[in-house]
């Protein structure tokens, strides 16, 4: 039975939000076996070939190739390869406050510890990648990290309704807009960023928001505007540009036609009311 564990002497704190533990594999011996025990962390096997079984408190799985289980802290789990066909398996301990969102869109929990790969080989060369980071001499924890990542990107399994997918490219075009909106962005730009096409994009947008993209953009322009004739001494001309119009006389048009005053006069009104 060959094992290679790769314990840190200092977690993996890129983040607080995900923290790396350790990982490793095992080529498991028939009938070999560990618990029942409990763990400090999250840990997680994923199975290269082979078979065997898990058991956790409220039930028993029979796993082979392809398939991985999830271990939570605290939770007294045992498990055992096979004796004809034992397993081999490699596995990652984690935690941080991101987790338990990261786990709920893998479909994974303490009851439903099950994970069965769908990813055509790509999440087994991700989580081969991350062991192999830690075999070399020099450990680069942002690279390791980043692997980390990747194997949950491929074990996602977010089932989304229409609506909801609707509402996830809505979020994605807002946030888009609210750190771009001060260059001389399209919504074409826009839709082309979230991979859809601009007729879709206005559909969601009005379907979501009630509103079309070109006339959030121009209102969050003008909400920007409108905090930094507040807050600054900075010029109209530098305000228009600093919140992504073309020109001066553009944000004029725009901004009288919503608050039916000029910047100027706005500026005014506010200087005085404080």
């Amino acid at each position: 039975m060959n094992t290679y564990e790769y314990l840190i002497d200092t977690p993996l704190y890129v983040s607080s939000s995900l923290t790396l533990y350790q990982c490793g594999w095992e080529n498991c011996a028939p009938g070999h076996s560990f618990g029942p025990a409990v763990r400090p962390h999250y840990l997680f096997h994923y199975i290269l070939s082979g078979y065997g079984e898990y058991h956790t408190s409220h039930t028993s799985y029979s796993l082979k190739q392809g398939q991985g289980f999830l271990i939570c802290p605290g939770e007294s789990t045992y498990y055992v390869a096979d004796k004809q066909s034992p397993w081999n398996y490699c596995w990652f301990g984690f935690d941080g406050y991101e987790v338990k969102t990261i786990l709920s869109h893998c479909n994974l929990s303490e009851k439903n510890p099950i994970f069965t790969d769908h990813s055509n080989g790509k999440f087994q060369d991700n989580l081969m990648k991350l062991i192999q980071v830690f075999e070399q001499s020099q450990l680069n924890e942002y690279e390791a990290m980043g692997y980390l990542y990747l194997v949950f990107s491929q074990m996602q399994q977010i089932k989304q309704s229409p609506k909801t997918f609707d509402k996830s490219y809505s979020d994605k075009a807002i946030d888009f807009i609210r750190h771009n909106y001060s260059y001389s962005i399209k919504i074409g730009d826009i839709a082309k960023h979230i991979g859809i096409d601009r007729t879709y994009l206005y559909k969601i947008f009005m379907q979501v928001n009630h509103i079309s993209p070109q006339q959030y953009l121009i209102q969050y322009r003008l909400h920007i505007a409108c905090k930094l004739l507040e807050s600054s001494t900075m010029s109209i001309t530098e305000i228009s540009y600093s919140c992504g119009f073309k020109d001066t006389p553009a944000f004029y048009k725009h901004f009288h036609h919503h608050y039916s005053i000029t910047p100027a006069q706005y500026r005014s009104r506010y200087q005085k009311g404080r």
